[in-house]
C-alpha cells in the first residue's frame, strides 16, 4: 500500500506519458529508423536494407534540396517578420482604451479560424494570373496584369502574404494576453514621473513582454518552418521550385515520389533546424537579460 502511494503521482501522469510516447517519441524513433534504411515505394514490402547515412548523402547531392533550404529561409524570415511586426502593432493598438476594442479583437481572430485549405484557395483566387480579382482590378485601371504565380521572384511573397494573413491573429492574441498581464500602476507611476509614451513602451512594455515575445517567436518560427499547406495548394512548389520549402520538399520526396527514407531524412534535418532556431532565440533573449 505504501509502495502504491509512493508511485501514485506517476500513475496520474501515465496517460499523458503514453500519449507523448505514441504521438511524439515513437514517430521520432520510427522516422530515424526509416532514414537509416532503404525504404521506398518499391522496397516497402521487402526487407529494409540498412544503408546508414546514404539517404542524407543523396539529399545533399540534390540541388533542389539546397534550393528548398534557401526558399525556407526567405519564407520563414518574411513570415515571422510580418506576423510579429503586424501582430505587435495591432495588439498595442487594441490594448488602448478605445471603443469596440473587443469587437476588433473578434474580427482579427477570424482568419485563424479559417482552414489553411480555404485560405490557400482564397488567395489563389485573388492572385490568379488569368482569372484573379486583383489582376482584374489592375486591368480595369488600364495597366498590364501581373503574373503573380508565374514569376519565380513574386510567387514566394504571395504565399508569405497569405501565411501572414492566416497566422497573425495568433500573435495578436498571444501578445494581447501579455499586455493585459502588465500592472497598469506601472504606467501610472511612469506618467507621474513624466515618461513619454515611447519611453514607457521601451522601459516598461518591452521588458515585461519579453517572455511572451520569446515564446511567440519560437512558436511562429517553428510552425512556419514545418508549414507546407499553402505552398502545396497555391503553387505546388512552383514555378521552377521557387516556392518549394523544405517541408514541402520532404512531403514530395516521401508521398509524391515514394522515397520514404529520403523524406524521413529531410524530416530529421527539419527537427534539427527547429531545435537550432529555438536554441538561438533562447540564447539571444538570455544574453539580453544578462545585460
Amino acid at each position: 500500500m505504501l509502495i502504491l502511494k509512493k508511485f501514485e503521482p506517476y500513475l496520474f501522469l501515465l496517460p499523458a506519458i503514453i500519449i507523448l510516447f505514441l504521438f511524439l517519441f515513437f514517430p521520432l524513433i520510427w522516422n530515424i529508423y526509416i532514414s537509416l534504411h532503404d525504404v521506398s515505394i518499391l522496397t516497402i514490402i521487402k526487407e529494409w536494407e540498412f544503408v546508414g547515412f546514404e539517404n542524407f548523402n543523396s539529399i545533399f547531392e540534390d540541388p533542389n534540396f539546397f534550393n528548398s533550404l534557401k526558399v525556407t529561409i526567405v519564407f520563414v524570415f518574411g513570415t515571422v517578420l510580418l506576423q510579429f511586426g503586424i501582430g505587435l502593432l495591432i495588439a498595442i493598438l487594441l490594448n488602448q482604451q478605445i471603443r469596440a476594442s473587443g469587437l476588433f479583437r473578434t474580427l482579427f481572430i477570424i482568419p485563424w479560424t479559417v482552414s489553411t485549405v480555404i485560405t490557400g484557395f482564397s488567395f489563389k483566387f485573388l492572385f490568379d494570373d488569368n482569372f484573379g480579382i486583383i489582376n482584374y482590378g489592375i486591368e480595369k485601371l488600364g495597366l498590364d496584369s501581373i503574373q503573380w504565380f508565374s514569376d519565380t521572384a513574386l510567387a514566394i511573397w504571395i504565399i508569405i502574404i497569405a501565411n501572414t494573413w492566416y497566422g497573425t491573429p495568433f500573435t495578436i492574441l498571444f501578445l494581447t494576453a501579455g499586455l493585459l498581464s502588465i500592472n497598469p500602476t506601472l504606467y501610472e507611476a511612469a506618467i507621474i514621473d513624466g515618461a513619454t509614451k515611447f519611453r514607457r513602451f521601451v522601459y516598461i512594455t518591452l521588458p515585461l513582454l519579453k517572455p511572451f515575445i520569446l515564446t511567440n517567436l519560437i512558436l511562429v518560427t517553428v510552425w512556419t518552418i514545418n508549414f507546407f499547406d499553402l505552398q502545396l495548394i497555391m503553387t505546388n512548389g512552383g514555378p521552377l521550385f521557387s516556392t518549394t520549402t523544405m517541408s514541402l520538399y520532404m512531403y514530395k520526396q516521401a508521398f509524391e515520389f515514394g522515397y520514404f527514407s529520403e523524406g524521413a531524412a529531410v524530416g530529421i534535418l527539419l527537427i534539427m533546424m527547429n531545435i537550432a532556431v529555438a536554441f538561438v532565440y533562447l540564447r539571444l533573449f538570455a544574453g539580453r537579460n544578462k545585460k
